[in-house]
């Protein structure tokens, strides 16, 4: 059995710490790799953390709302089982000798009666890396994931402005919010081009409010026309249907601002930012 610490991964090169806003996990719950067990919040971005190894939450270390969380900072632990045996802690002196090796600039030595085997994953891949959006938006996809970061850019812009000093993206043309179902009173933005509804966070669109009826990927697609200014729905040729309104949406259909969208057990309110009387392309007058 190997039970092994998940710890405050490296956030922005620029912050060593973050707030943990919110645990999307409880103690005793069974996890996958991948899975986003946390919320953390900087100043300039929230940022989710994803588990790299498979297990059991055995505790949580730190208490959601706890501010101030230093990188590294063991935040839960846990048990791999039986599976995650051949990845636990080494006894004392072979742990210090592989700090000293690795701080020195060089590869662990081998001892020579050992016997060879794939090589077991970094201490920092044992833990947890972190996923990032800005502060309301979609998920970021950094240009390395772990320590050293120097900048995180947003998948796949078709226009950017720059928020604040290295972080650029992208402008909002709209909202929909949870007006019915899992996560009411929630939001997502809705972004020019087209935006991939679904409930996995790397979804453009990422209705990550417990609704399982809710595809993990591309349910429905949400596109913002910059040159008619219109907005339009259409499905993603999943079996649970999507409506607008009480119609099926079969087929692209026009989205008017207030419009009812139904995905899976969430009923989403349409709120538009860009249309007929502006649009990012637009020069915005002083008021």
């Amino acid at each position: 059995m190997a039970v092994i610490e998940i710890k405050m991964p490296q956030l922005f090169s620029s912050n060593d710490e973050g707030k943990i806003a919110k645990w999307l996990v409880r103690e005793g719950q069974q996890i996958s790799a991948g899975d986003i067990i946390a919320e953390v919040e900087t100043d300039e971005a929230a940022v989710e953390i994803e588990a790299i190894e498979g297990g059991k939450i055995t505790k949580l270390l730190v208490a959601a709302g706890s501010p101030a969380v230093k990188v590294n900072t063991p935040i839960a632990m846990l048990d791999q089982g039986a599976a995650g045996a051949q990845y636990a802690a080494p006894p004392p002196a072979a742990s210090n000798r592989l700090r000293d090796e690795l701080a020195a600039g060089g590869a662990p030595a081998a001892s020579p009666n050992a016997p060879t085997a794939a090589a077991p994953p970094s201490p920092a891949d044992l833990a947890a890396r972190s996923r990032t959006r800005l502060m309301g938006g979609t998920p970021l996809q950094p240009l390395s994931e772990f320590k050293g970061a120097t900048a995180m850019r947003p998948a796949s812009p078709k226009t950017a402005y720059i928020r604040s000093e290295n972080i650029e993206t992208e402008p909002v043309a709209g909202w929909v919010v949870v007006v019915k179902g899992p996560g009411r009173g929630g939001f997502r933005p809705v972004y020019v081009g087209m935006n991939s509804v679904g409930r996995d966070p790397g979804q453009r669109i990422s209705l990550s409010f417990g609704d399982e009826s809710i595809s993990r990927e591309e349910h429905a697609f949400i596109t913002y026309d910059e040159e008619q200014r219109r907005f339009y729905l259409q499905h993603g040729g999943k079996a649970n249907i999507i409506r607008l309104g009480s119609q099926p949406v079969l087929v692209p259909t026009e989205l008017k601002p207030n419009d009812l969208i139904r995905v899976g057990k969430t009923t989403l309110r349409f709120v538009s930012c860009c249309g007929p009387n502006f649009s990012w392309s637009d020069d915005v007058k002083e008021a």
